[in-house]
């Protein structure tokens, strides 16, 4: 995270597990009362604003005092249950942000965002119903909001981005707070929606492109038609067939054309969301064991070494784009070929990527 923030610089950090039972955020007393200790997340979140970045912050997972099964999943055995009692989760979100705005202060939490859950439309990742994760959702925003009305908060973290139309009408009829919309999507799910391609309405190298715009367009048609979207997953996990679709070990991660991927969508796609937020900065993270090889085909920007990845180098070209953009015409330029120009001062700046998918031969 160091490295990243002096040779790039995000603005933000989300990661899974805040109440996982590994922070010891929550036990039940001899009385059956709960008590709370927030001193292991004092420390990531004081190390994480001590190099500059804000907290995007994950309400999950459920921890064992609360939960109302042991269904867990991944490697850090994420529980993945609803809370037996609802007013049992509302208190725990609820001490949890008072504690936040009593540590860091309230000018500094309001620029925070609140984000309910994770893929809760996966069944891995909430045994729950839709509805009751609206309900999670619900009792969570409002948790929030009694702490200080102007904290945001949203959902529904989907895989696929879905669910968003279903939460803006979910929230503007019951009247439960929603600052924000938060989503995920890799290109690759193009093959899990649509067998090899078959029926796919987007074309080649288009899925990603279209999905996100889709969004925005969902939004602008609701009845909450300027909330802001964050996608808050996503990185160049591709694949050629459907057969080719993986999760764990994407070869697409630690290649060439992941650079493309990244150079290209994060110009093109600038202005469809407010943050686009990589997954994940390093191989070494909780959903599975330490990899051992320094390119393992794994999720992160950096290997088990720190050594940068060609997708951590798209991030520091695009970070050398200063100043205003400048129109370029690029004629004749071959299919997924493109680039954009900077100016600052007298000097003026240029990033051109070939983003061919890997099933185009070229």
């Amino acid at each position: 995270l160091k490295w990243l923030q002096r040779e790039i610089g995000f603005r933000s950090c989300r990661f899974h597990a805040l109440f996982h039972d590994d922070m010891a955020v929550v036990r039940r007393g001899p009385d059956g009362r709960f008590v709370y200790q927030w001193h292991h997340i004092d420390k990531v979140y004081d190390f994480l604003l001590r190099i500059g970045l804000r907290p995007f912050v994950e309400l999950n997972p459920m921890p064992a005092a609360l939960a109302s099964g042991e269904q867990t999943m991944f490697h850090y055995r994420m529980n993945v249950t609803p809370p037996r009692d609802w007013a049992e989760w509302f208190d725990l979100v609820q001490n949890f942000t008072k504690h936040c705005v009593e540590r860091y202060g309230l000018p500094e939490v309001r620029q925070w965002h609140f984000e309910v859950w994770n893929e809760p439309n996966l069944s891995a990742f909430w045994s729950g119903t839709k509805e009751e994760y609206f309900r999670l959702y619900a009792e969570a925003a409002r948790a929030v909001k009694s702490v200080d009305p102007e904290l945001r908060v949203g959902g529904p973290a989907t895989a696929r981005a879905n669910w968003l139309a279903d939460l803006i009408d979910y929230c503007h009829t019951n009247r439960v707070p929603l600052d924000f919309l938060a989503t995920h999507l890799y290109p690759q799910d193009e093959f899990t929606l649509y067998a090899n391609r078959a029926e796919s309405p987007f074309g080649i190298g288009e899925f990603f492109t279209q999905r996100v715009r889709g969004a925005r367009e969902t939004i602008k048609s609701s009845p909450l038609p300027h909330l802001p979207i964050h996608w808050t997953e996503w990185n160049t996990q591709l694949a050629t067939s459907s057969a080719d679709v993986t999760w764990g070990a994407n070869r697409h991660v630690d290649s060439l054309h992941g650079a493309s991927f990244i150079a290209r969508h994060m110009v093109e796609l600038d202005d469809a969301a407010e943050t686009f937020t990589y997954w994940v900065a390093s191989d070494i993270f909780e959903e599975g064991p330490i990899p051992n090889a320094p390119f393992s085909q794994t999720y992160g920007l950096l290997t088990i070494h720190g050594i940068p990845k060609a997708h951590a180098n798209a991030f520091r070209f695009l970070d050398c784009l200063r100043g205003p953009r400048v129109g370029m015409d690029i004629p004749s330029a071959p299919a997924f070929c493109g680039g954009v120009a900077t100016r600052e001062a007298e000097s003026v700046r240029v990033l051109l990527w070939n983003d061919a998918p890997p099933e185009v031969k070229n």
